[in-house]
């Protein structure tokens, strides 16, 4: 691809510019294109000038300027704000909304973009601030499939774009998912380090709790049935045994699920366990 093309692809202007809408704005600096940035405090536009991006008085005036249009602000009440005035600019342009919220606020503004001529994605960035447009990042986009399409080069700057369905709420869905999954993941790192001590936390973390756990995410995938259920029910009682004086909190997320899990899974695949326990709920 071409320095030219490149850059005529990654033109977007960028409304919103905290950590993660910094973080967006520079990545689409460093392709090489057209960037314009606007934020409700015009202070943060300036280090984004200086690195080659055009501050835009408004939002309106940002908007204008580009086929792409990303909003990253603090909730979706904040970027009907931020948009809502630019309404006439955005159509006919694809708008992306990378706010974090939930599936039922993306299908609204869907729909809002939907009334106004508006192309509409819904995004979640499956990445830290720092790790935006960097190895191994990620961005989940859903809505207007054709939109998607034209804007991808665009959105690759900010990670590998996936694209998970025209449903507007998918991607928020998801992404809510994955950040329930890490979420649980930081509860149980919780228990494992008042378990071991504050002293000997940092090599336990880097040493052991690290690699344990990167070796062990292939279980999500693979047949736990190698595993005897009694050895795990077993493992599970000496944990609670062992948590006499850890805080409660630290092991409800843990004791109670992984019982749920065991008990339902004799022979089957993790997978088949939690969807079946998941079923049970509804």
């Amino acid at each position: 691809m071409s320095q030219a093309n490149s850059a005529a692809e990654t033109s977007a202007a960028v409304l919103g510019l905290g950590p993660m809408g910094a973080a967006i704005a520079r990545a689409l600096i460093d392709t090489g294109g057209k960037v314009s940035v606007w934020n409700r405090s015009a202070a943060k536009t300036a280090p984004l000038s200086e690195a080659g991006a055009i501050a835009a008085a408004t939002a309106t005036e940002a908007v204008t300027a580009h086929p792409i249009v990303i909003v990253c602000v603090a909730d979706y009440a904040a970027a009907r704000s931020v948009v809502e005035p630019a309404t006439t600019a955005l159509a006919e342009k694809t708008l992306v909304n990378l706010t974090n919220g939930t599936p039922q606020q993306a299908r609204e503004l869907s729909a809002w973009a939907a009334a106004h001529n508006i192309d509409y994605l819904d995004g979640g960035i499956m990445a830290v601030p720092t790790g935006v447009g960097q190895p191994g990042s990620f961005v989940l986009y859903s809505g207007d499939e054709r939109a998607f399409a034209g804007a991808r080069r665009t959105l690759t700057a900010l990670g590998n774009a996936v694209y998970v369905g025209p449903d507007a709420g998918a991607a928020a869905n998801y992404d809510l998912a994955l950040l329930s999954a890490m979420y649980g993941m930081f509860a149980g790192t919780r228990h494992a380090v008042e378990l071991v001590g504050e002293d000997g936390a940092p090599q336990f973390i880097e040493q052991l709790l690290v690699p344990f756990l990167t070796a062990m995410a292939g279980a999500v995938t693979t047949d736990a049935s190698d595993s005897p259920l009694s050895m795990q029910a077993t493992a599970l009682a000496n944990i609670v045994a062992a948590s006499e004086g850890v805080h409660a909190a630290s092991q409800s997320h843990l004791i109670g699920p992984m019982h749920e899990i065991y008990a339902a899974g004799a022979g089957a695949q993790l997978p088949q366990i939690v969807r079946k326990l998941a079923a049970g709920l509804g």
